[in-house]
C-alpha cells in the first residue's frame, strides 16, 4: 500500500533567463521563466564548484515552485531548484533532456 503524504510538490519546467551574483562568485539568484500562465520566479542557488553565471542563462531546469518562501536566510526565493550529487559529489541541476515547454508539470 501507498503511503499518503500531507505535502504535495508542483514541479515544473522552466528556463534561467537572468542570473545576478551576490556574496561571492559561488551565490546567485536566479530568475526563471515558467511560462505564461506562472510567470518568473527568483531562486537563490550556491554552485559548487564554482559555476559561471553567463553559462546559466538559457538552461532548462526542474523546481518546485510551491515551495514555502518564509525560510530564514532564502528571502530571494519562492522556488527550489532541483539537483543531485554526481558521482563526484558535485551538485547537478536536474534537467529535462527533451524539449519541454516552460510551465511543464511533472506528473
Amino acid at each position: 500500500m501507498l503511503k499518503k503524504y500531507k505535502y504535495s510538490f508542483d514541479i515544473r519546467v522552466g528556463t534561467i533567463v537572468n542570473v545576478k551574483t551576490v556574496f561571492s562568485q559561488k551565490n546567485y539568484v536566479l530568475k526563471v521563466n515558467f511560462g505564461s500562465i506562472i510567470g518568473l520566479k527568483n531562486c537563490y542557488y550556491r554552485f559548487y564548484p564554482n559555476i559561471p553565471a553567463h553559462s546559466l542563462i538559457g538552461k532548462h531546469v526542474c523546481a518546485i515552485i510551491n515551495f514555502n518562501t518564509e525560510m530564514p536566510n532564502k528571502k530571494n526565493s519562492n522556488i527550489l531548484l532541483l539537483s543531485m550529487p554526481n558521482s563526484r559529489g558535485l551538485y547537478v541541476l536536474i534537467q529535462p533532456d527533451s524539449n519541454i515547454p516552460n510551465g511543464g508539470l511533472l506528473y
